[in-house]
C-alpha cells in the first residue's frame, strides 16, 4: 500500500554531496567505450561513418589523456 504524504521522508531535508568530476579520466573512459561498441559493430559505423584508421585515432586520443591524467595525479 502506499504512504501517506505525513510519512514519507522529506527529501529536500538530505544534502546531496557530489563527488570531485575529472574531466580527462571520464573522457578517456567515454572514448574507450565508444571505441569498444564501435569495433564490436561494423553496421554502426557504417552509420556513424566511421572507419578503423578513426577508431585507431580515438585510442591514441584516449591513452594520452589517460597518460596526461595519471602524471597530474602523482
Amino acid at each position: 500500500m502506499s504512504k501517506p504524504l505525513a510519512q514519507l521522508p522529506d527529501q529536500s531535508a538530505r544534502r546531496v554531496t557530489r563527488r570531485k568530476s575529472n574531466g580527462q579520466a571520464t573522457a578517456a573512459l567515454l572514448i574507450q567505450m565508444a571505441t569498444e561498441i564501435l569495433t564490436a559493430s561494423p553496421t554502426l559505423r557504417k552509420r556513424a561513418n566511421i572507419t578503423l584508421v578513426d577508431l585507431a585515432a580515438a585510442e591514441k586520443v584516449r591513452r594520452d589523456l589517460a597518460r596526461s591524467q595519471s602524471s597530474s595525479v602523482k
